[in-house]
């Protein structure tokens, strides 16, 4: 369930070992353009198991504020969408609610607005090629973001956007990487696919763009709480959910 679409992922990755490697020794970093289909599909099967497994049956539930307000009539937008899949599975499970996912690049909207097309959910679902460094276009009572603020080029500017475009009572929620501030716990397995994907693709693709490059294992708990703080967020609970790979956030204005 969890690995699925490591190896595209990696596979695509290794492509681009050696410009990487040339962006350390002179500065900068490798766009999204870089990388193939391969890498796309990777990360659409990974984290599709998330979404049509646990995003409905086991997170959702588990922030009882958000499933409300889902279930009676919500206005929620996806920042960082991809593919679109999370947003699809949402809509069927809450069809009261309106759902919009941004998301920079163009290639991914096509592909999300072609998912919402064939699972018949274009009635309540859209995708918009838009920056989330920039105001969003809108209000909403729930914002989501899933494994989006590490690889940001400009996270604080993504969080500020989200933090504006949330009505009084909304709520942020976030996903992200289950890393530690401190590197001996970032060790084992799990340790090394995360370092791994972080300096072969989060890192460096925000890098390319001038960026914070937070990578995969720079958006811990601690860091997470610092920048929330910063834009002005009031509250951050970290939700308990069983998952070796990510935390989820509840974040209030």
């Amino acid at each position: 369930m969890f690995f699925g679409g490591v190896h595209e992922m990696l596979l695509s990755a290794s492509s681009v070992v050696d410009r990487v490697a040339e962006a350390f020794r002179a500065g900068g970093g490798v766009p999204q353009s870089a990388y193939d289909e391969r890498f796309w599909d990777g990360m659409d099967r990974f984290s599709g198991a998330w979404f049509d497994n646990a995003l409905v049956g086991q997170w959702i539930p588990a922030m009882p504020d958000v499933e409300r307000k889902l279930r009676h009539g919500a206005d929620l937008a996806d920042v960082g969408c991809g593919r679109g899949r999370a947003l699809v599975r949402l809509a069927e499970a809450f069809p009261a609610s309106r759902y919009v996912g941004y998301d920079a690049f163009a290639p991914s909207v096509e592909r999300a607005t072609r998912q919402a097309r064939e699972a018949g959910v274009t009635d309540r679902v859209r995708y918009e090629i838009h920056d989330a460094a920039m105001e969003l276009p809108g209000r909403f009572d729930v914002i989501t973001t899933f494994d989006v603020i590490h690889d940001a080029v400009e996270p604080v500017a993504v969080l500020r956007s989200i933090f504006n475009a949330l009505k009084p009572d909304g709520v942020y929620v976030c996903l992200d990487v289950n890393c530690s501030d401190r590197l001996e716990e970032n060790a084992g397995p799990l340790g090394c696919i995360f370092h791994g994907i972080s300096i072969l693709y989060c890192l460096t693709t925000s890098l390319a763009k001038g960026g914070a490059g937070l990578g995969t294992l720079g958006l811990h708990e601690h860091k997470l709480r610092e920048l929330a703080a910063v834009v002005g967020f009031s509250d951050v609970r970290r939700v308990p959910i069983q998952n070796p790979f990510n935390n989820l956030y509840e974040l209030r204005r």
